[in-house]
């Protein structure tokens, strides 16, 4: 009994003063910690500081702590352990494996009212919503962890709260709010058991000189963060401020300063599976070879670069496929919930009407003028929740008809994602493979080169229409119209597509009359314009023309989109704004499409009230036209 009661005060003591030892001491310390909530404590505190320093150890010590946290039932340490391991997720790329624990530590962090917890989830799911390019969603639940973790004085994650805003702005090019916040950051912390915020402060900042030219002080900023991730070994910090280091002697053509850092990072990249550092430092040294001359070293890091960034784009593609499948489950068992609720309350009502009726008939015993009387409002009553429980049974079935057709809109966007994304991909795919075959000239490898940007910006262009088109399958169409000259956004977007009509010598007339205005939404006219004048000028031979006009009348203005291309059939014409057909085509110099992009224009065209027609012929060309409400 002494002995127990010895040892119940031992692992007090190290869950009060653990959190203040360095990593190595805790490590010590953990192996004659029997299985409970303070081996589970001690774990996570592990987690926390090793799951930037080695990933692959962090990762075991956290499933470790989940297990045996879901084991006790112990909910504040399960929450922690699904945070850390969500983070070690996020780094390692699998990011719907990410989403998925981070979403399950902020639900029990929510339960538990654990605000400590619940800024740290936060930091996670912002991150996930960054990699997907959400960046203001990112600043915004980022700036919300900051706020609580302040309120609650858990300075460790405000400060890495206010990087990460720091690091959404500077994706956005916003430099000025970037600086404010990586300065506040900076102000706010000090080196620390990890080491990982002042460092990070001080690559941001790096960042920010460098985009606005000042070389020598990004450089400054970068040598301070990294003899700050040296001393504390955080290996990520290290290999991504190499990079930039090298970046930098590059622009400043200090070629052999540079491949000093690029080959550092390359070994730490290397150590620790940093594939996307691997990525970018391939080529970096191919641009700095080439640039010194050395075509054959220059190739050869293009190859290797290639070669992982196809890994990557692959693993990209299967992990935001993932994350979207994961997302779509959360909603869908959101869904769920809502429905079994309903049929809860139906069968509650149900359960009332039966008690109802057996007072109704235990009162039938007591006196027949009370029974008359029970009888008279009993039927009243009845009448009433007989016609509540239809509405609920309409409610019911109305959701359930919801979610069959979320089931669908599902399993065609997967389809058309199978079917269509591989296409180009598998191109891209053989323009690399050619490059790998032989030698290429420098004349050869910018020809290259244009193949292979042109392919990229027809996944970039496919995949926009694909997204577009899937908000507008599950989330429905949101119209903001306001008026505008329709002469100037038609010069808006046929600016865009001034390079491609001068590479096939199509000329682009914009022949829509001055000063016209129309009252439509924006961004749903410019889409519009973007997906016919792209088809235009992918289906148009060199040396054609394309016409953007109008006719108006008191109400409407018809705005038509001509060219003077291979034109479509009959059969051609029945399939093209027909869903289930999927109909694509190539253009005049084997451009691919996806097939959603004339289905998505038609729907926007109709959700801003206006119709779509097409006029074409083989061989002579092809007329679209749609209407948009006049403006006085």
């Amino acid at each position: 009994m002494a002995c127990k009661i010895k040892l119940l005060l031992l692992f007090s003591f190290l869950s009060i003063h653990l959190w203040g030892q360095n990593l190595d001491t805790l490590v010590n310390m953990l192996e004659p910690i029997p299985p409970g909530e303070v081996r589970v404590d001690m774990l996570n505190r592990i987690v926390t500081q090793m799951r930037e320093k080695n990933i692959y150890d962090a990762a075991e010590y956290g499933e470790e702590a989940k297990d045996l946290a879901q084991k006790l039932d112990y909910q504040e340490g399960l929450s922690l352990a699904l945070e850390n391991l969500g983070w070690i997720y996020y780094r390692r790329g699998l990011y719907s494996d990410a989403f998925d624990l981070s979403q399950q530590a902020l639900k029990i962090s929510e339960e538990l009212s654990d605000s400590v917890a619940m800024a740290r989830c936060l930091n996670n799911v912002a991150a996930i919503n960054y990699e997907k390019s959400q960046y203001l969603d990112a600043i915004n639940k980022f700036y919300r962890a900051y706020q609580i973790s302040s309120r609650q004085g858990d300075i460790e994650t405000a400060v890495r709260s206010l990087n990460n805003i720091s690091f959404s702005y500077l994706a956005i090019k916003k430099i000025d709010s970037a600086e404010y916040y990586a300065q506040k950051a900076l102000e706010s912390s000090s080196v620390n058991r990890q080491g990982y915020l002042p460092a990070f402060s001080y690559r941001i900042l790096g960042d920010i000189e460098f985009e606005k030219g000042n070389l020598e002080s990004a450089l400054k900023y970068f040598n301070e963060g990294m003899r700050i991730s040296e001393i504390t070994k955080n290996y990520f910090i290290q290999a991504s401020t190499l990079h930039r280091i090298g970046k930098v002697y590059a622009r400043q053509k200090k070629y052999a300063m540079a491949m000093e850092a690029l080959n550092r990072n390359i070994q730490i990249a290397k150590n620790n599976g940093y594939a996307d550092e691997l990525e970018r430092t391939y080529k970096l040294i191919s641009d700095i070879s080439y640039s010194r001359s050395d075509v054959e070293m220059a190739l050869q890091y293009l190859t290797k670069h290639l070669e992982i960034h196809d890994s990557l784009i692959n693993q990209r593609n299967s992990e935001r496929l993932n994350l979207l499948s994961a997302q779509f489950e959360s909603e869908l068992q959101q869904s769920q919930i809502e429905l079994l609720t309903q049929n809860a309350l139906v069968r509650e009502e149900e359960i009332k009407r039966q008690k109802m009726l057996s007072y109704f008939y235990v009162g039938c015993f007591i006196l027949v003028i009370i029974i008359a009387i029970i009888l008279f409002y009993s039927n009243r009553k009845i009448k009433r929740i007989n016609f509540e429980l239809e509405v609920k049974t309409d409610q019911v079935k109305s959701q359930a008809a919801q979610l069959s057709n979320i089931n669908r809109t599902k399993d065609k966007l997967l389809s058309i994602i199978s079917h269509d994304i591989r296409s180009p991909l598998s191109s891209l795919r053989g323009v690399l493979n050619i490059s790998q075959a032989s030698g290429l000239s420098p004349k050869e490898f910018a020809e290259l080169t244009a193949q292979i940007r042109d392919q990229l910006d027809t996944v970039y262009d496919d995949l926009g229409n694909l997204l577009q088109w899937t908000q507008s399958q599950l989330q429905g169409l949101n119209v903001n119209p306001e008026i505008f000259v329709l002469k100037e956004m038609v010069d808006e977007v046929a600016f865009l597509f001034e390079a491609n009509a001068a590479s096939k010598k199509i000329k682009l007339l914009n022949c829509v009359e001055d000063n016209i205005k129309v009252n439509a939404d924006p961004n749903h006219v410019k889409l519009i314009l973007r997906n016919l004048l792209s088809n235009a000028i992918k289906f148009s031979s060199e040396g054609g023309k394309v016409i953007v006009s109008d006719t108006i009348n008191q109400v409407f203005v018809e705005v038509s989109v001509e060219d003077t291309g291979i034109g479509l059939s009959e059969n051609e014409l029945s399939k093209l704004f027909n869903p289930s057909a999927h109909f694509t085509k190539e253009g005049t110099d084997k451009e691919k499409g996806m097939g959603v992009g004339l289905l998505l224009t038609k729907e926007f065209v109709e959700k801003n009230g206006g119709t779509m027609q097409v006029v074409s012929e083989p061989g002579k060309g092809s007329k679209f036209s749609f209407t948009l409400r006049r403006a006085d």
